[in-house]
């Protein structure tokens, strides 16, 4: 009789404590405010590249031949400041971003990650000591839109591109642990102020600082029913079937609800 009323304690205790690993105030993470969190690290949502002198642009940057022509000597790009380096980046799409696909199941996720290796100024930006936080500071300017946000949704004024170059494989592998569990609160913070297919972009984030730190549950759980696609990821359902080529609200709901957990168990 003992054992089993041990046993049950034991059991709504682990229910007890996997509620709350679900339910994180959405004004908190890691209990603290997100601001809080901000200055307790140092960080600013100022962009700490406000004057750049250095950055190269290519005049037919959005010409998906000219972008894959476009070259920049390699001594140019080594004497860049990094600021420079990312606002090159930034300016320069990928061309895999500039060809529409008639394909919705095109792996833009691979196929992204495997240009930018070959991208020789996103391979010395990623060298440099300090490309986090002047990337981070970046996407913090624009995570909040703004009423006279024009450029709200192009590649160089909005979040949309910086979220691809935060959640590729190289940016992820030259970040250390601690500040994937930063980039993970901002991308959930981002997602407070995106809409509609916006949100995909921070998801995509989420999904693969869990998928790099392998986050045992997302891993079992999630990642095998992920499925890549033109505008990044979608999910299969239970049963199999894909609803749709991009992630719906209710995948979203699961990516976040993993990404909480995944939180819970940190400690910085």
């Amino acid at each position: 009789m003992i054992r089993s009323i041990n046993l049950i304690t034991c059991i709504i205790l682990a229910l007890a404590l996997n509620a709350c690993s679900d339910n994180m105030d959405d004004d908190e993470y890691l209990g603290f405010s997100f601001d809080e969190l901000l200055e307790k690290w140092d960080i600013t949502y100022q962009n700490i590249c406000p004057s750049i002198t250095d950055a190269i642009e290519n005049p037919e940057a959005y010409n998906v031949h000219a972008a894959r022509d476009f070259v920049i000597p390699d001594e140019t790009i080594r004497l860049m400041s990094t600021c420079g380096l990312l606002v090159t980046l930034l300016v320069n799409p990928l061309s895999v971003m500039l060809v529409p696909s008639s394909d919705l199941f095109e792996p833009r996720v691979t196929n992204f990650n495997n240009e930018l290796l070959t991208n020789k100024v996103a391979v010395e930006f990623f060298n440099r000591g300090d490309f986090y936080p002047i990337l981070v500071s970046k996407y913090l300017s624009v995570i909040k839109p703004t009423e006279d946000d024009e450029n709200a949704h192009s590649i160089v004024d909005g979040p949309s591109y910086i979220e691809w170059i935060l959640a590729s494989d190289m940016c992820l592998s030259a970040m250390s642990r601690k500040e994937k569990i930063q980039l993970m609160i901002i991308a959930l913070e981002r997602t407070k102020y995106a809409v509609d297919l916006e949100n995909i972009q921070p998801c995509m984030i989420m999904i693969n600082i869990m998928k790099s730190c392998k986050y045992g549950p997302f891993m079992k759980d999630v990642e095998p029913r992920l499925v890549e696609t033109s505008p990044g990821y979608t999910m299969r359902d239970p049963d199999g079937e894909i609803a749709s080529n991009a992630l719906m609200s209710r995948h979203r709901d699961i990516i976040i609800k993993y990404a909480k957990q995944f939180l819970n168990k940190q400690k910085l």
